[in-house]
């Protein structure tokens, strides 16, 4: 970015209003800071039991990233895209509970986990699939039951969370209960 802030707080000035106004200075802020720290994206009630699927946008109305959680057959958490890798289709569209994912527009088949299964007509293409072929995985971690994900993180979920759990920590956090009447 092409603003500065002089470290020494005696030499502070405000700093320009482009920096709130300017869409080039928003798209840099995307890329430098939203989509390398860590976002809150819920809690591991919304995949409770294994094969349960939960949908949502990370960041909506900034990144507009489609992830999607899951929860396995062996009782894993996984945070994977869900956008198809053929032709960036929507994979899941609505939270369920299901023992495969499938994309509706050429059938692609992924497991839970987004590694891609099966291609209807591909059977016996040599070098198919590929790792490009699986969904990809975002990088998520769990704190308590809380969830939070990152599209490429600049540090580690438990030293982004170090400096609030040393404040916070002591905290029943778990018996915490979102209400979304309370929420704008």
């Amino acid at each position: 970015m092409r603003f500065h802030v002089d470290p020494d707080i005696r030499k502070a000035s405000t700093i320009s209003s482009d920096f709130y106004r300017d869409p080039a200075v928003w798209e840099e802020a995307k890329s430098k800071i939203f989509a390398k720290s860590w976002q809150f994206i819920g809690d591991a009630d919304s995949v409770k039991v294994p094969g349960q699927l939960h949908p949502l946008t990370l960041l909506e109305g900034c990144l507009d990233e489609p992830i999607l959680l899951t929860r396995d057959a062996q009782d894993r958490l996984h945070c994977i895209s869900n956008v198809c890798t053929h032709r960036a289709n929507i994979v899941v569209e609505a939270g369920g509970n299901e023992r495969f994912l499938r994309c509706r527009y050429h059938g692609r088949r992924f497991g839970l986990d987004g590694r891609l299964q099966s291609m209807p007509e591909f059977d016996g293409v040599e070098g198919f699939p590929c790792e490009s072929d699986h969904l990809a995985q975002v990088p998520f971690g769990q704190w308590g039951k809380f969830l939070f994900a990152s599209l490429d993180p600049q540090c580690s979920l438990e030293d982004f969370l170090r400096p609030m759990a040393e404040r916070i920590g002591w905290m029943p956090l778990t018996m915490l209960n979102h209400e979304p009447s309370r929420s704008t």
